[in-house]
């Protein structure tokens, strides 16, 4: 059974480091390291390893994560690994974010899914999350 829940998501702390490759063409490569308290359907933590690409002149961007988040859904505890890929222009914006398969802990073990997030023009996120277990 396919369940679709909702909820929002704050980000207590981002750590970026300095680009660790930043060449003559205006690109940077830098990673973040970032934490976060989601509410609603998933109560819990988590922390986000970032790795990315911009290019400020261009207006152009890309990343990709790896998040492991630990809590409750809807009840079930446990935790399950998200991995996120993302690409922005001045045109488009694509983003995907997926359960890594057999990552499900505890009460989520079998644990798979995609997890749609929103970021508002206020600065809040919501997150839209459609998953089996």
């Amino acid at each position: 059974m396919s369940e679709h829940v909702s909820g929002e998501f704050v980000i207590d702390e981002w750590k970026a480091e300095d680009p660790y490759d930043d060449d003559d063409g205006g690109t940077h490569l830098g990673h973040v390291t970032l934490t976060k308290t989601f509410s609603g359907a998933l109560v819990g933590t988590s922390e986000v390893h970032m790795i990315g690409a911009q290019n400020p002149e261009a207006g152009t961007g890309a990343y990709v994560a790896i998040e492991r988040v630990h809590g409750d859904l809807n009840g079930r505890a446990g935790s399950f690994v998200l991995q996120h890929t993302a690409t922005a222009s001045p045109d488009e914006q694509t983003a995907k974010v997926t359960v890594v398969p057999g990552t499900g802990t505890n009460e989520l073990a079998g644990l798979r899914g995609e997890f749609v997030i929103t970021r508002h023009e206020d600065g809040s996120h919501t997150y839209v999350f459609d998953y089996e277990v």
